[in-house]
């Protein structure tokens, strides 16, 4: 381990209040990589064999749901959400910064769905995932704010399949309360449902007023350029402000670039 790893290994054992912001570069450290062919086709391999190379050209072929695709649409999204949600135990990453953080006042806030950090063992109070969750469904219109878990017709749906790329239609997930199609509950545009996840997200800003003036660790891990707006921009913000009370760690592999200023650091990996 390099010295730069050590000073920063030293920093965050020293932090008495630690913000982790996390994106899809932590899950990928893990494993849950979805620009790996290796992956798709572990994953996927029906559509590999197509020709398919990542994840996200699969789902993005099955971003939004209509009369026409519904019975592949949802065999795609249940597979992947066992794939990524229900299969999958805590990684090695997540369970590295969880051992970290056991005995410090911490908070999270992620743009990863995949629940790894509840399976990790992080309290679920102190987790801001804004981006939604796998785990659960909305209603597509929505006619409600109300959340439904998906894992028994994840399930079901995928017990019955008549074939690796169709669902039944009598398994095509509905809203009981307008019939419209239920959807998985992820930020993908002015329909998703975020009204439950508010709580968190008011815990985040508190925990952000009291710690940021006074002697705050931004550990940020795996955050590149997809959405900076929401980690990746603030805690170089932080940063900036408080550069007597606010540490910044980024650690990330393509995107490392940090301000020029002494209370920021870069480094590829912490868990290695």
């Amino acid at each position: 381990m390099d010295k730069l790893t050590n000073k920063l290994i030293d920093i965050l054992t020293n932090a008495p209040h630690i913000l982790i912001g996390a994106g899809a570069g932590l899950s990928a450290a893990g494993g849950l990589n979805y620009t790996s062919p290796e992956f798709t086709a572990q994953c996927f391999p029906q559509y590999a064999a197509l020709g398919y190379k990542n994840i996200m050209h699969i789902l993005g072929t099955y971003w939004q749901v209509n009369d026409a695709n519904a019975l592949k649409y949802y065999a795609v999204w249940a597979q992947h959400i066992h794939n990524i949600r229900y299969a999958p135990k805590a990684t090695a990453p997540y369970v590295w910064l969880k051992e970290q953080v056991a005995n410090k006042d911490y908070f999270v806030i992620t743009t990863n769905v995949d629940c790894q950090f509840h399976k990790a063992g992080f309290a679920p109070e102190r987790i801001y995932a804004m981006q939604g969750d796998y785990g659960l469904f909305q209603c597509a219109r929505p006619c409600s704010d109300e959340l439904y878990n998906n894992e028994e017709w994840v399930t079901q749906a995928l017990a019955h399949r008549p074939d690796p790329f169709h669902i039944r239609e009598e398994d095509v997930p509905r809203c009981p309360h307008c019939g419209a199609y239920l959807v998985p509950n992820l930020r993908m545009d002015s329909r998703f449902v975020g009204t439950p996840h508010q709580q968190n997200a008011n815990a985040y800003e508190q925990f952000l007023q009291r710690h940021a003036p006074e002697r705050l660790l931004l550990l940020e891990i795996g955050v590149g350029f997809n959405t900076p707006s929401i980690i990746r921009f603030p805690f170089e913000q932080l940063a900036r402000q408080f550069p007597d009370s606010v540490t910044l760690i980024r650690v990330n592999s393509h995107n490392p670039e940090v301000p020029n200023l002494p209370n920021c650091y870069s480094i590829e990996a912490l868990w290695q």
